[in-house]
């Protein structure tokens, strides 16, 4: 079986074939190490070594040949920069390295002079990404006028960008300026580089050093801008190395407001910050807080990086361009190797290095000299703020003998494109929504389908207020979920995209949402509840028996009969004995009914008991009355869903809600076991639906109950009467207003929405579309029909009662006559004498007092 042994052998060599390097003895990768500089107050620099990483992409003959090794060198702890010389510091580094087993082929990070000495002696490569170190310097590359052969500079020299502003002032003859920068000397060495140069060309400068890190330093600005105003001086220069943390240039722009000069339109503030960053200027967002669409007055800065996109900083713009000069280095370092070797030259590196071209980095034009630094990049002169926001002015570059000829002020404008970007507003504002009542719904008109609902009520509001124009469309994928590749469908992917300015609607503010855009602030707050069908009503004609148990008639019933029995043998062989078996069940009844009867009992033993009998009937009845009430007026719906619990528990009834939602989303991930049973239910009884109006329907058809929106469901409730909402609101959430992270105009936008909500405004739409739209009462009936009447339903059983009752007087009464009129003569007169002396209720005691007294002389005397 040789040929098997062959084939398997060729298919290991073929893919070590093709990723075999062709420029080394052996075929194997030269290893590569790059080191970067790592602050020991911040040990783990992840998010440069990230965004270097991510940038260095080899391919090709690079990408078969190196392999890219990173480390991080601590400047404190293993190089000692803050305490070593170059020799110790040569020490530190091996050390640091001994465990790689080679020295670095690359260092990375700001400009330590020491460092740079060590490196220039072991011809190892440095790119520089800041002019001076993280903390601490031992003189910074402003200073430094060393001519180094291993440098390479990814930002340009701060002496020209300096000199860029000297030739504006010249060429402008303006012959005096204040000038406004840090306290710290370690933090304004590009500031004191401009001073110089200024006062070489004669400029009347005053300096003024702020302590950025003291709560006094807004004070002292406003002392200094003071002067300002009171001194007529109409040029002042805000220099600020580090504005990312020191706020320098807005802690200015918020004092000049105060003093009025933002609107001078002679005023002129010159921005000087060595990154090109600026970072109030660095989004519209920034621009808005700080009110700079408004302005009068001149805001002037150059800039080698066009105010067209954001970087997150002026520090990961240096990275993001050391990623790429790194990648095509090592591209052009292989391409241009000849020689077979397995040593990586250091030398070949540093010239591949300056060799590298890149029209457009993140710190604008990249073009090196010999000696490492840049060239041929070009600063561009903007305005910022006011109608001429972002109009470039004029180009700077360092080809001229004087300024006039480097200073070109006759360029172009396009700072409307640019300006476009970073307004307000678009010049359409395009919004998309989701059909759902009652937020949107559509109408027909003579000119086509338009919108109306509560939404559109407040998007009509808010474009008159904040005056932009817009139009509306259908989202074409409801609200918006995150998809498995990252993307995002619905409204936020419509946003996501740049198809939708706003996204309005009933679109909840969630976690996952609000990472991937904005959000204004809530403008309604809701909840998630369910949506029933209503129950048919089950009425019983013996429902007025409800408002006591079985037990408890039987208790009363029984009651009656031990009072009846109890009255009978207190009058037991009394002379005159007045409560018979008979006469004692009458007026038991009698008492229990509250008739009364037509005599009252004589001794105290009876009366005692007729006052306990009469409480006791006295508290019945009340009870009775209190609760007959409700009971008459209570609905017997059955066995119904009245919460999630129940719902969850109830096998009768399938439940669902609508696919991607943030509902399906909340119940999926649930930890509570009752949302867990109530998942599980949705996916084995098939109940998610592709929209409310859908899982509405299933609601109308039985048998299913819709979770979703409280004041969706509230306002279907309210619009038909057969279906009810029910439970209490959970996952309590805002609706909000999408639009695109770091929109200019959510500032505006969520302030209008606060004054919405204290005028009542919101409430006042919120009546209009839920309240007034309402044509069903809470118990499901027509709001056109009389609410709070009892029908024959409810008082059918006492009819039957009381029928019952006449029915067998009835019937006793026909059984007596047809019973006497069977019988002889005789026999019937006595029978009636009979009668007659029942119905008259005397005994034979009373029919011999009344024959002596009518033989007897003397006529009664009636008491």
């Amino acid at each position: 079986m040789w040929w098997m042994t062959t084939l398997s052998w060729l298919f290991l060599v073929i893919p070590m074939v093709k990723t075999r390097c062709d420029k080394t003895v052996n075929g194997k990768r030269y290893k590569l190490t790059i080191a970067l500089l790592v602050d020991d107050n911040n040990p783990n620099a992840t998010p440069q070594e990230t965004i270097l990483m991510d940038n260095i992409r080899l391919a090709g003959d690079a990408e078969k040949c190196l392999s890219p090794n990173y480390v991080k060198l601590k400047i404190g702890e293993s190089l000692g920069l803050k305490k070593h010389g170059w020799a110790a510091i040569k020490t530190g580094m091996e050390d640091a390295m001994a465990f790689q087993g080679t020295k670095p082929n690359l260092i990375i990070g700001p400009f330590y002079t020491n460092l740079a000495m060590v490196l220039e002696k072991e011809g190892i490569p440095y790119l520089v990404t800041d002019y001076k170190g993280f903390d601490w310097i031992d003189m910074s590359r402003v200073e430094d006028t060393v001519k180094w052969k291993t440098i390479v500079e990814i930002r340009p020299p701060v002496q020209d960008q300096n000199l860029a502003v000297v030739d504006k002032f010249v060429v402008e003859e303006w012959a005096s300026a204040i000038m406004i920068m840090p306290e710290n000397p370690a933090d304004n060495l590009e500031c004191q580089d401009l001073a110089s140069q200024l006062l070489n060309e004669e400029v009347s400068l005053i300096p003024h050093s702020v302590d950025v890190t003291s709560n006094g330093s807004g004070t002292l600005i406003n002392k200094i801008l003071l002067n300002v105003r009171l001194s007529r001086q109409r040029h002042i220069i805000v220099c600020s190395p580090r504005d990312e943390r020191d706020h320098l240039i807005a802690k200015v722009l918020k004092a000049a407001k105060a003093f009025n000069l933002l609107s001078n339109e002679e005023q002129y503030f010159i921005f000087v910050d060595p990154s090109s960053y600026l970072l109030p200027f660095s989004d519209a967002t920034n621009m808005f807080r700080l009110r700079l669409f408004s302005i009068r007055c001149h805001l002037l800065a150059f800039r080698y990086i066009r105010p067209e996109g954001k970087v997150d900083s002026a520090m990961d713009a240096a990275y993001m361009d050391a990623g790429r000069i790194i990648t095509v280095g090592l591209s052009s370092y292989i391409s241009e190797q000849t020689e077979v070797t397995d040593t990586f030259s250091g030398a070949r590196f540093i010239k591949a290095l300056k060799s590298v071209k890149l029209e457009r980095g993140k710190t604008g034009k990249i073009h090196f000299n010999a000696t490492g630094q840049r060239i041929e990049y070009k600063l561009d002169l903007y305005r910022h703020g006011g109608e001429k926001m972002y109009q470039r002015i004029a180009e700077w570059g360092l080809n001229g003998t004087d300024a006039a000829e480097r200073l070109n002020q006759t360029v172009p404008d396009d700072g409307a494109s640019i300006k476009a970007k970073y307004d307000i507003f678009p010049e359409t504002v395009y919004v998309v929504v989701v059909i759902e009542k009652p937020f949107v719904m559509k109408k027909a008109s003579v000119n086509g389908d338009k919108f109306e609902g509560f939404t559109i009520d407040l998007l009509e509001s808010l474009s008159k207020s904040l005056k932009f124009n817009y139009k509306i469309y259908v989202s074409p994928n409801q609200y918006g979920v995150r998809k498995d590749d990252g993307t995002w469908d619905g409204m936020v992917g419509e946003i996501k995209n740049g198809n939708a300015t706003l996204a309005m609607g009933a679109i909840s503010i969630t976690s996952k949402r609000e990472i991937a855009i904005d959000f204004s602030l809530g403008v309604l707050t809701t909840g998630v509840n369910i949506l029933i069908s209503r129950p048919d009503d089950h009425y019983t004609i013996f429902q007025f028996l409800k408002p006591f148990s079985l037990e408890l008639w039987i208790t009363i019933l029984g009651s009656f009969i031990v009072v009846s029995m109890v009255y009978f043998l207190l009058d037991y062989k009394r002379p005159s004995t007045k409560f018979t078996a008979r006469e004692t069940l009458w007026f038991s009844m009698g008492t229990l009914l509250k008739r009364g009867t037509d005599f009252s009992p004589e001794p105290i033993s009876q009366r005692i008991l007729t006052s306990g009998f009469n409480f006791f009937v006295l508290i019945t009845v009340a009870t009775y009355t209190a609760n007959m009430a409700a009971f008459l007026t209570t609905k017997d719906f059955g066995n119904t869903v009245d919460s999630f619990e129940s719902l969850a528990d109830n096998d009768d009834i399938s439940c669902g809600t609508v696919k991607n939602s943030a509902t399906k989303h909340f119940l999926q991930m649930g930890t509570k076991p009752v949302f867990k049973r109530l998942w599980d239910k949705m996916i084995y009884s098939d109940g998610l639906v592709a929209n409310s109006s859908e899982g509405q329907k299933k609601v109308a058809n039985g048998n299913y109950a819709f979770v979703y929106d409280h004041l969706i469901n509230s306002y279907v409730e309210g619009e038909y009467c057969n279906m009810k909402v029910v439970a209490s609101p959970i996952l309590m959430q805002e609706h909000g207003i999408g639009m695109k992270e770091g929109a200019p105009f959510k500032t505006s936008i969520n302030i209008e929405l606060l004054k919405l909500k204290e005028n009542g405004q919101i409430q006042d739409w919120k009546k209009k579309w839920w309240e007034d739209k309402r044509k069903c009462d809470k118990d499901g009936k027509n709001k056109k029909k009389p609410r709070g009447q009892f029908g024959v339903a409810h008082m059918a059983g006492v009819f039957i009662f009381a029928l019952f009752g006449m029915s067998c007087g009835v019937a006793f009464f026909l059984f007596k006559k047809f019973y006497l009129l069977a019988k002889p003569i005789s026999e019937g007169t006595k029978e009636e004498n009979m009668e007659g002396e029942d119905d008259n209720g005397d005994g034979e005691e009373e029919r011999v007092k009344r024959k002596k007294m009518m033989h007897s002389t003397n006529p009664p005397v009636h008491l």
